[in-house]
């Protein structure tokens, strides 16, 4: 088909080529040139540039000042000075920080390697930015005492306020570091930082993360805060701080805030995976010890520049949970103060699985010599304790240690069925520990609760036990095989396995018996007044209402060689005397010695007492019930 012009519809049109007005095709620019324009341009920026922003020293002069300003101190470049436009504009040089007064805890910062880099749309405005700062190496020392003596714009939330908000800087970068800090011990040396800080955000905002060495150990840190802001107690703004290395790891979520000091308010968490090797690290010299191992804490946290508290907190120590509030004031001896409440508190690594139970204090004050490190004030409480060999329930006490010297009080546990109560004072500060112990068991099993605790009285019943202790030793088994005091014993509803009645009506002697677990001596009463000391238990008064009689008497256990040397007399026999014992005047008697647990018991007042019979100490007397 054809149109008008005599052209087909199917046929291309041919593209019809650009010219310029004057008729002429326009040329084509070469690359090459192009690239030699902006090497020309440059070139010829290069050469205008330091007219535009003035000469090195100018230069550099200006940086200074700007970072003088921001910081009140006085910062000085150093040589050799060289500044390079090319791929942006840098001073290169050494740097120091002396006097910055918004940098309160500040000494002097001190880098022989520093890098500024300036903002080059800033310097062609005529202003001065700082885009970077990267000091190569640099030494910092902390004052020993920072100055608060400032007048009204010299606060330290006012310092603060004007660091965050007016900082000429976008980025300050810190290449392996190093930190001197006073102590009141020396210097604290904190080695190889690498971290990074940007302000860029021109608000006050700011980020940063790095890393440390402090004490051989390497910590990452990461710290956001938010945009400051003015409230009636000063000034305050959102934080962000996460703290990570292998004695402890941490996270704090919340708010900071300026009045008279640095005070921070938020969430925490915090993990140990081994305490007692976080306290060496921080400076505490704690033996190694099977408890005061794993623990965390988590809640409401507030620092106040001095302590750190955690209200309605969990507490895991060991295994045990606990919630409440926790103080900790650091320091040469740390301080802790609190309340704890536990679900069930586990004896078992503060005793050992294996090892005889003893009240929970005691045993927690002399594991390790832990509170020989701290001074505490502790209350605590749990519904259910738990330990080996013996059946605890609900209970509390409390801990107070104060430059080594313990004192504890169990106010509230149950204890075998009964209930357990006393105080107990420990001096940790000599080399051999001194403690002493006022108890008092009520209501308690005899034979089913005294035997776990090493007290292997041969006898059953509900009794009550009294003592006063005192002792001595360099750890745990020297404090307990050094116990010495007196104690009184009452016991009700009992028995004695020894059978009375046959012994009475026998030859004279049980041979080959000795403690009888079939054949049994009811008692209805029993108190007896004993002493502990020497690894014997001497008891000089020992009455026993039976219905028989009374049966009084005294005797000695050695605990050392597991043997007992006893004399009993019944002092009013249930029966008529006989002839022959009215006229001698001498009530029946009875002698049990030899082996503890299978002792020769006969009639003392016989002729022939002593034959086949174990002999042990013969000090003891008989005494007449009161």
């Amino acid at each position: 088909m054809a149109t008008e012009n005599g052209q087909d519809l199917g046929q291309k049109v041919p593209r019809q080529e650009r010219v310029g007005r004057d008729g002429m095709k326009p040329r084509r620019i070469d690359w090459k040139w192009l690239l030699l324009g902006l090497i020309a341009l440059l070139l010829v920026g290069l050469a205008i540039l330091p007219r535009l922003f003035g000469d090195s020293s100018q230069l550099a002069n200006r940086a200074s000042g700007a970072l003088a300003a921001w910081t009140g101190g006085e910062v000085k470049l150093t040589g050799p000075l060289r500044v390079q436009y090319f791929p942006d504009v840098a001073i290169k040089s050494g740097f120091e920080l002396t006097n910055a007064s918004r940098l309160p805890m500040v000494k002097s910062i001190v880098a022989r390697d520093a890098r500024i880099s300036l903002d080059l749309g800033a310097l062609f405005r005529g202003r001065m930015r700082v885009d970077a700062v990267r000091l190569i190496r640099p030494e910092i020392i902390l004052k020993e005492a920072p100055s608060l003596i400032m007048g009204p714009d010299q606060t330290l939330q006012a310092r603060v306020a004007n660091l965050l908000r007016g900082a000429p800087l976008r980025v300050l970068r810190v290449r392996a570091g190093t930190l001197r800090m006073p102590t009141a011990s020396g210097t604290e040396t904190i080695d190889k930082i690498d971290a990074r800080f940007d302000l860029s955000s021109g608000t006050g905002a700011m980020s940063s993360f790095g890393s440390f060495v402090l004490r051989d150990e390497t910590v990452g840190f990461a710290l956001d805060s938010g945009v400051p802001a003015e409230t009636t107690d000063g000034l305050s703004f959102p934080v962000r701080f996460a703290f990570t290395s292998t004695p402890v790891t941490a996270t704090v979520t919340g708010t900071a805030s300026f009045t008279s000091g640095f005070e921070l308010e938020g969430d925490l968490q915090a993990d140990m995976a081994d305490a007692r090797a976080f306290s060496r690290w921080a400076g505490i010299a704690l033996a190694e010890g099977e408890s005061f191992k794993r623990l965390s804490a988590s809640g409401k946290a507030r620092w106040n520049g001095m302590t750190l508290i955690v209200d309605d907190g969990s507490f895991t120590l060991d295994g045990n949970t606990a919630v409440g509030a926790l103080a900790v004031t650091p320091g040469a001896r740390p301080r802790i103060d609190g309340t704890l409440d536990f679900d069930r508190l586990v004896l078992d690594p503060y005793v050992g699985s294996g090892a005889p139970a003893v009240p929970p204090v005691s045993v927690a004050l002399t594991d390790q010599a832990v509170l020989n490190y701290f001074d505490t004030d502790l209350r605590i409480s749990a519904a259910e304790i738990t330990a080996p060999a013996v059946k605890l329930g609900r209970g509390g006490f409390t801990i107070s240690a104060r430059q080594g010297l313990v004192a504890s009080e169990v106010g509230e546990l149950e204890f075998c069925g009964g209930s357990a109560a006393g105080r107990i004072g420990l001096d940790l500060s000599r080399a051999v520990a001194k403690a002493t112990l006022t108890g008092k068991l009520s209501d308690v099993p005899i034979e089913g609760c005294l035997g776990p605790l090493g007290l292997r009285v041969p006898l059953s019943g509900v009794g009550t036990l009294k003592a006063e202790f005192s002792t001595e030793g360099r750890d745990y088994h020297e404090l307990t095989q050094g116990l010495e005091g007196p104690f009184k014993i009452k016991a009700r509803s009992g028995a004695v396995p020894v059978d009375i009645a046959r012994l009475f009506a026998g030859p004279g002697s049980l041979e080959g018996e000795g403690w009888s677990s079939n054949s049994v001596t009811a008692f209805e009463d029993l108190n007896a007044e004993c002493r502990l000391g020497d690894g014997h238990i001497w008891c000089e008064k020992f009455n026993m209402q039976t219905g028989r009689g009374l049966i009084s008497g005294s005797g000695d256990v050695n605990l050392g060689q597991q043997t007992l040397d006893w004399r009993l007399f019944v002092a009013n026999h249930a029966a008529p005397l006989k002839a022959s014992q009215l006229s001698a005047e001498t009530p029946p008697r009875i002698s049990i010695s030899g082996a503890l647990t299978q002792p020769m018991i006969r009639r003392a007042d016989r002729p022939d007492l002593g034959k086949g019979s174990v002999q042990t100490n013969t000090k003891a007397t008989q005494v007449s019930p009161r």
